[in-house]
Parts: structure tokens; C-alpha cells; sequence
């Protein structure tokens, strides 16, 4: 069994993230009058869903064990 390149451990992140937001998972995206720009969260919504998603964040140093590097790198 060969090991996961970067390109499949991308790959797999994508396609989680499409069937998540199939099934409804991601909340309905704010019209652009109602939502506040220069703010990351408009409500606490969008708050928990910002909490989950950098849960699922790798860091940058678990990204270089799997081949990914910044962009750009710097």
C-alpha cells in the first residue's frame, strides 16, 4: 500500500467538504446587505461553524509531513 501524496490528502479534504455541504451541513450563505464586511462571523452561527472548521484545520507543520507547502511560499 503506497503512501498518501499531498495531492490525495487535498483531494479527500475537497471532497468531504462538498458531501458536508451537500447534506446541508454549512449554513446558507448572508446577502451581501445583510452580512457585516470587515468581520469574520456576523452571528453566533456563523461563529460555531468558524470554530469547526478551523478545528479541522491541519497546522502548517502537519502540512509539510503530508508534501504541502505554503502558497506562496515565503
Amino acid at each position: 500500500m503506497r503512501d498518501k501524496t499531498a495531492e490525495d490528502w487535498q483531494g479527500e479534504y475537497v471532497m468531504k467538504q462538498i458531501v458536508n455541504a451537500a447534506e446541508g451541513e454549512y449554513p446558507e450563505h448572508k446577502s451581501v446587505e445583510e452580512a457585516e464586511n470587515g468581520s469574520m462571523v456576523n452571528d453566533m452561527e456563523d461563529l460555531v461553524q468558524l470554530g469547526e472548521d478551523m478545528e479541522q484545520m491541519k497546522t502548517s507543520y502537519e502540512d509539510e509531513q503530508h508534501g504541502l507547502k505554503q502558497d506562496p511560499e515565503q
